[in-house]
């Protein structure tokens, strides 16, 4: 039984791109993939969080990035960091 059936829910054409009332947008096979792999193995949270922030960063040339739940949250880090100014 899919999510369709089991909680009686309509399908839905996306006609307007990236909406977050539809769910925002699908995932590649190569997230699939990641996802799949992360939902199968443990790992030190924290460790993963700083490990895959430094991975950015070097890929972005910058200093330091983190990774949020959402823009709201990335938002409040980013005020909490410039009132914090590091500590």
């Amino acid at each position: 039984m899919n999510s369709y059936e089991k909680f009686h829910l309509k399908e839905v054409i996306n006609a307007s791109g990236k909406m977050t009332i539809l769910g925002v947008s699908k995932v590649s096979e190569a997230v699939l993939a990641a996802q799949r792999f992360g939902g199968e193995h443990f790992f030190e949270m924290s460790e993963l969080s700083v490990q895959t922030g430094a991975f950015l960063a070097n890929l972005l040339k910058v200093e330091d990035a983190q990774i949020v739940s959402s823009a709201s949250a990335g938002i409040a880090q980013s005020v909490a960091a410039l009132i914090g100014k590091g500590s």
